[in-house]
């Protein structure tokens, strides 16, 4: 029991849950391990989601076909099976805020089973660790803005180092540095959209491979409060505790009401100072610029680089590895594949991409070929107030629902002394510029 006493000396009493007696191979130690792990995380400490555990005979932990006793919903998008993505049909079960299974839903290979790739993902984690420090706090004095007083630090009698001076200047190995950091010393790193998308695709599959993806109806709570939101986590068994596993939630609405905002309830309530956090509903980013590239503007004080970072609340690698478990709704899961879809068509090869229209892949709404696809409730709204309002702007000559409708009695003619062209309606002269 203790190294420090001999073996045949038991007079400590056992420890409770500390000592114990062995009872023989058949005994279970919940937790065990080998390796001296003070955290350990296993499928007992960290229970998957998943219906399955995940396990080397099996390609994914989700189901591969529908089960005949759920109702089943298809993807948004017609599947296309590309690159790197997992061959098999993952099926995931849909989850209520009762912690009820209420259906399943089919979910995209190219999003959810886009096989990991070790380099892609060190991509995105590296770029966050470098893109979320604080640049504004890196700074540091210049020679030039030392202040120097004149006199002499100590005596040059007796022992000392003789006119050194305060040693701020950088020839003395502890002193300052001869470039000072500095905001715009430092540099702020790029990401381009493609390695984002891929490396956010891979580490949602990552997430699908450990059984850690969850896919609900909706988030949302009967109150704006922090209470039933732990209520709900309660419910739901996501530990957002600091020491917990912790929840990383992407929002994006109902599957009858899909959302690019969050739900108002859900975020104000999510505000707990745990292991938690909730994402936009999307995988894609901005393209980089930088209005600053050659240093016209010597006068800047922010970092070099990339001048829109990557906002803070948008999925990457660190959080997706920090937090446990990936909660995505439906709504989020339309607007993903939604997203998706194009960059999934492009990256086809020419001879399947000529197949897309005698497939149905490239049915569309405007044309009248399919029923228009679901739209979020913010497109919805839109949609529904400029089609109200598409009559204010009948009367109007730049009417931007029947542009150019003057166009089938125009006529044009070529003024050879200004050297221009003339356009006439109804014998009138017209001009392109003129909106009256």
């Amino acid at each position: 029991m203790y190294d420090s006493r001999s073996s045949g000396v038991h007079d400590v009493a056992p420890r409770d849950e500390v000592d114990f007696m062995y009872e023989g191979p058949q005994q279970v130690l919940s937790g065990a391990h080998p390796l001296p792990l003070f955290h350990p995380e296993n499928s007992v400490t960290r229970p998957p989601v998943s219906p399955y555990l995940p396990a080397p005979q099996r390609p994914h932990p989700y189901f591969t076909h529908e089960l005949p006793e759920l109702p089943h919903f298809k993807t948004t998008r017609p599947i296309v099976y590309t690159v790197g993505t997992i061959k098999q049909r993952i099926v995931a079960p849909v989850f209520d805020l009762a912690n009820k299974v209420s259906h399943t839903r089919e979910l995209d290979p190219f999003i959810f089973g886009l096989y990991p790739e070790t380099e892609e993902m060190a991509k995105n984690l590296s770029y966050w660790l470098v893109r979320c420090q604080n640049f504004s706090s890196k700074w540091d004095y210049e020679n030039r803005e030392i202040w120097r007083k004149a006199k002499k630090n100590w005596p040059n009698t007796g022992m000392g180092m003789a006119r050194v001076g305060d040693r701020k200047n950088h020839a003395h190995p502890w002193g300052a540095h001869s470039k000072p950091v500095k905001p715009w010393n430092m540099l702020m790193p790029t990401m381009d959209v493609k390695t984002w998308s891929k490396s956010n695709r891979m580490l949602v599959t990552l997430k699908m491979l450990q059984g850690k993806l969850q896919i609900v109806e909706r988030l949302t709570l009967p109150e704006p409060t922090q209470e039933a939101y732990l209520e709900l986590c309660r419910t739901m068994g996501w530990d957002v505790r600091h020491k917990g596993g912790g929840a990383l939630f992407m929002d994006g609405g109902s599957r009858l009401t899909p959302s690019s905002e969050y739900d108002r309830a859900f975020f104000f309530g999510s505000f707990f100072n745990g292991r938690n956090k909730l994402v936009r509903p999307t995988l894609l980013c901005d393209e980089p610029y930088d209005y600053n590239r050659t240093s016209s503007k010597v006068r800047t004080k922010g970092p070099k680089g990339q001048k829109n970072p990557i906002p803070i609340n948008r999925f990457n690698a660190y959080d997706a590895l920090t937090h446990d478990t990936l909660i995505i709704t439906e709504g989020a899961l339309m607007q993903l594949e939604d997203e998706m879809y194009t960059h999934k068509l492009s990256m086809l090869p020419p001879h399947i991409r000529a197949q897309l229209p005698e497939r149905g892949f490239l049915d569309s709404e405007v044309l009248g070929d399919v029923p228009p696809a679901l739209q979020t409730i913010q497109m919805e709204a839109a949609a529904r107030t400029e089609e109200a309002e598409q009559v204010m702007y009948a009367p109007y000559y730049d009417n931007p629902y029947h542009p150019w409708k003057d166009e089938g009695g125009a006529s044009y003619a070529i003024d050879a002394v200004e050297g221009t062209v003339q356009r006439y309606v109804k014998s009138r002269k017209t001009s392109w510029v003129m909106l009256s």
